[in-house]
């Protein structure tokens, strides 16, 4: 949920839990009115009754007459208040009520049934009148549940629209000065976005408020160290596969020189005990022959090897012409099941023969995994340079349209060993590494580095 709506929740919530306290507090003031002006009717009804019974008992004056109900009804009942006496003889029960005008004073019939169930059957006072021992009857005053119920509506109604008028005024200011004060979140928010895909050069700027600039100042200082520790990362990571690079093309030379023409001459000189062996000792040709045939296997199985340490064309021709004889190489394995198809732009023959040597071996791990576990008909390969003025790069991308494998061998594949050597190879050109299923189907594989890897 977003904060502001958060806070305006909560606001309201202790809005309401503010209304309700009060409203309660109302109403039970107003109950205590009503308990209060109920018992002291009783109390004056009971001594007038009292001093009635004690000038009966002087005779000055008439049994006939008590109770005197008309001294009783001329004090002013409240509207709405009763007053009962229940004699112990019946014919003596009196009572007496004043009206009300339920017209100006009506409640809400959910607010009636509320005070009735909660409050109105509690407001009733019950007095017994005793005189010389002997009981002569009940005083019982009591209101009208409509009229207690309009009286409590009365005291809360203003209350009910003040505290809507101002619990709406609260959300609207809480809203409008959270929603400012939070606005510096925007920027941390974006910054947290750019940082998770990898922009490191983010800064957040100086806010305000202690606890965004304190928020500011640890997001710059991290982004500053993860900057710091990349960068010697990718530097360690380029000197380490450059050293690798270096190294097979060393051991490479070494075979070719080495080995390669010392079989060269083998199969020679067993080309030659051949052809002496038919004339002078015919018993030695098969021997030769299969000397010269092995000589033969041993090149081809050299040349495979130096070809895997370090592809010659690269250094002879150069990366795109060693990289359409690679996806050449492919169609011809492939043999019409899979076409492989390669598409180049810009300057790319100017990247140094180490990150050249990346390039080719990223492409070349990735038709590998291609042919092995996609199913494809097509399988695309694009080098591109991208010249603009401040974002000079170079994007790489093999896309293909099969079905791939299933989730298991698609899960150990993105985790095997093939992508791992990618994105050491990636992190050493300081560049960006993706590879995935994509939502048209097939699998793509995507790579962008800087121009600045490029030589001279």
């Amino acid at each position: 949920m977003d904060l502001k709506w958060l806070l305006v929740r909560r606001i309201t919530l202790v809005a309401l839990a503010c209304f309700l306290t009060g409203s309660g507090l109302a109403l039970y003031v107003t109950a205590r009115e009503a308990k209060q002006q109920n018992a002291s009717l009783v109390d004056l009804a009971a001594r007038q009754l009292d001093l009635q019974l004690t000038r009966i008992e002087r005779g000055t004056d008439v049994p006939k007459r008590f109770p005197d109900w008309d001294l009783v009804s001329s004090y002013a009942l409240e509207p709405g208040q009763c007053i009962e006496f229940r004699g112990t003889d019946t014919s003596r029960n009196r009572s007496s009520c004043a009206g009300f005008d339920g017209g100006s004073l009506s409640a809400p019939q959910w607010f009636f049934r509320f005070h009735r169930w909660l409050i109105a059957d509690n407001l009733t006072t019950t007095r017994p009148l005793a005189h010389r021992g002997d009981l002569q009857g009940t005083i019982v005053a009591t209101f009208d549940p409509v009229a207690t119920a309009a009286r409590a509506w009365g005291t809360i109604a203003p209350l009910l629209g003040l505290s809507a008028v101002l619990v709406a005024a609260l959300c609207l200011v809480s809203y409008l000065v959270v929603h400012r004060a939070l606005l510096p979140a925007k920027d941390i928010l974006s910054g947290l976005n750019r940082l998770a895909h990898g922009d490191l050069a983010c800064r957040l700027p100086p806010f305000r408020l202690t606890e965004l600039n304190r928020i500011s100042e640890v997001f710059n200082s991290v982004t500053e160290q993860l900057g710091k520790a990349t960068s010697e990362r990718a530097e360690l990571a380029r000197r380490l596969v450059d050293m690798q690079e270096q190294e097979r093309r060393h051991i490479a030379r070494e075979l070719h020189d080495e080995i390669a023409q010392k079989l060269a001459a083998m199969n020679a000189l067993a080309a030659c005990i051949r052809r002496s062996a038919q004339i002078d000792a015919p018993a030695l040709v098969d021997e030769a022959r299969a000397l010269e045939q092995m000589a033969s296997v041993l090149m081809v199985s050299l040349r495979r090897t130096l070809t895997y340490l370090r592809p010659q064309e690269i250094d002879d021709l150069g990366l795109v012409p060693s990289l359409r004889a690679l996806v050449e190489q492919h169609n011809e394995t492939a043999r019409g099941r899979t076409t492989y198809s390669i598409e180049t732009a810009g300057e790319i023959e100017k990247l140094r023969a180490e990150t050249s040597a990346h390039v080719y071996r990223i492409v070349q791990e990735a038709l590998t995994n291609a042919s092995k576990h996609a199913n494809a008909r097509n399988v695309r390969v694009s080098l591109t340079q991208h010249a603009d003025v401040h974002n000079a790069r170079i994007s790489l991308s093999v896309v293909d349209d099969g079905s791939g494998p299933s989730a298991v061998t698609k899960a150990r594949s993105l985790a095997g060993a093939g992508l791992i050597g990618m994105r050491e190879r990636v992190a050493a050109l300081s560049g960006k590494f993706a590879a995935g299923p994509l939502p048209s189907g097939g699998f793509g594989l995507e790579v962008e580095f800087p121009t600045s890897q490029q030589g001279a």
